[in-house]
Formats: C-alpha cells, structure tokens, sequence
C-alpha cells in the first residue's frame, strides 16, 4: 500500500465553495494523471467543509503482489495534478492534496468497482436487514443488472445495489507473510 503524499500550500483566501463542475473537472485531471502514468484512477473524495481536501485514490488493478500503485507513483501524480489545481482561478490557494492507493480494504462505491471485487470476501452495510443484520459479511460471487450475489456461511443471498449504504473489501491478514 502506498503512502499517501500530502501538499498543502499557503493561505491568502478564505475557503471557496466546491461547485459541481469543479469537481467534474477535478475527476477529469486526476483520471488525466492517473492515465499519464499507466494506473487506473479509482476514485476521488473533493470536499470544501472546513478547508479544501482532494484525495485520489489510484489503482494498478492487473499488478502482481507487491507491485501495485508506489510512493514514487502518487509523488508524480501528486505533481501532476497540483499544477493542474494551481492552475485554475476556481482552486483557492490553500488546499490539501492526497493521493494515495485505495488500499487492500478499499471502499466499493462505484459498479466498476463491484465488477472488479467478484471473488473477493466483502462487508456490506445493508438498508434492509438480512438474518437480523444490517452488516454482512462473505464472498461476492456475481454483480449483474445491479444486483450482488453474496455467498453468506455457503448460501447465495441476492442484495439490489440500491439496498447497500456501504461497502468495501476484506482482507485474512492472519495468513499474511510477516517480516
């Protein structure tokens, strides 16, 4: 898992509000960068409460073991991505910049994402209970028309992507190599 780089630069302005469009052009930089270096972007968080925060999140989903997204890749996608935000009279000039990978227990957010998890073990936050619970947790089988399949304790269980608030990835580290 790579580091995440953090920039932030002096303060002249007080905080701007985060506008639509901004942000659509934010995603459109960072998916520029990401693909100016050969990695995939995943996703980005923009918030303007309480001061500017971008953070990009960035992938390398065909990547062996232990060569996944590096330090020195989010330092040049930091980069590139700074000169694009500095750039731009909408940008206050004070914003903190992260860029970083998803991680092994990454969110689940978009239907890409869904479609990139089958066969992984995932935590769902469910609006309706299953069994009496709002949180599930097994392996996600399928993820067609919207809908999960989860194998929950070797049952199929079919959750609409509607029905699911939160999301993400688990990993065993108990079978992880240790150093």
């Amino acid at each position: 898992m790579a580091k995440k780089r953090r920039k932030e630069r002096q303060a002249k302005a007080p905080s701007l509000p985060l506008s639509n469009e901004l942000v659509e052009a934010i995603e459109g930089w960072a998916e520029e960068a990401a693909a100016v270096h050969d990695l995939e972007l995943y996703d980005v968080v923009a918030s303007s409460a309480g001061g500017w925060s971008v953070q990009v999140f960035l992938d390398r989903p065909d990547a062996e073991p232990g060569t996944g997204v590096a330090v020195e890749d989010c330092a040049r996608v930091s980069r590139y991505m700074e000169a694009l935000l500095d750039a731009d009279e909408r940008v206050p000039e004070r914003y903190v910049l992260e860029v970083s990978s998803p991680g092994v227990e990454r969110k689940l957010k978009k239907p890409k994402h869904f479609s990139q998890a089958i066969g992984s073990d995932v935590v769902l936050v469910v609006r309706e209970q299953i069994d009496g619970q709002n949180k599930v947790s097994g392996r996600l089988v399928a993820f067609e028309d919207d809908t999960l399949t989860v194998e929950m304790d070797g049952t199929p269980v079919t959750i609409p992507l509607d029905g699911v608030s939160r999301a993400k990835l688990t990993f065993d580290f108990s079978g992880a190599k240790q150093r």
